[in-house]
């Protein structure tokens, strides 16, 4: 790793840890910065690696360009582990999942995100930030509470600039770490305290 993505990485940590020690207030914001520096990281790295370097992809619905599978599954496992403490059982749940079935965690009701009208995974993006958040609109219509977002998807928020806005402000941020953040997106009426 470069100077300047350990230097970066370490200043990520740094925010991170910030993050957790923030009030609801001010947790909209600082998740918004935490995924700015995720982002800039990312671009850091793809900036640093030279022609020949090798670029692990899994293939299928799980193929996530640079993950290695096992760091993959990994990825998978803290998320389902993060997904059964911080969501309450039973939930309806929508994630991010590119259609990988492994993402949508036992024990809620989870679904992919997007997804056609039969519930599956819709096997396209949405083409805009108006698209996403109609369709999120839709799915939440339907009864979903809470949105995941693995951090293979983080560039959602940044390709999809008004749906971030969106998500902070029909919803907050449940959980954030560097596997996944998670959106509450039951509606609750202006001052009521969080539970």
């Amino acid at each position: 790793m470069s100077r300047s993505a350990e230097a970066l990485e370490a200043r990520l940590s740094r925010i991170r840890a910030r993050l957790a020690a923030t009030s609801e207030e001010e947790t909209g914001l600082r998740v918004m910065l935490v995924l700015a520096h995720e982002a800039l990281r990312q671009q850091a790295q793809a900036s640093s690696a030279r022609p020949g370097d090798e670029i692990t992809a899994i293939s299928g619905p799980t193929a996530i360009e640079g993950v290695s599978p096992s760091h993959y599954a990994e990825l998978v496992s803290n998320i389902l582990e993060t997904v059964a403490r911080v969501v309450p059982a039973g939930a309806r749940l929508l994630v991010v999942s590119r259609g990988d079935d492994a993402l949508l965690a036992p024990g809620f009701d989870a679904a992919h995100f997007p997804q056609g009208p039969n519930g599956l995974y819709a096997g396209y993006y949405p083409a805009d930030s108006e698209a996403a958040i109609a369709h999120l609109e839709q799915c939440r219509a339907g009864g979903a509470e809470f949105l995941v977002l693995p951090t293979t998807s983080y560039w959602w928020l940044d390709y999809y600039e008004a749906l971030a806005r969106h998500l902070l402000v029909a919803g907050r941020a449940l959980h954030h770490d560097e596997h996944c953040l998670i959106f509450d997106l039951r509606t609750r009426p202006r001052g009521e305290p969080v539970s």
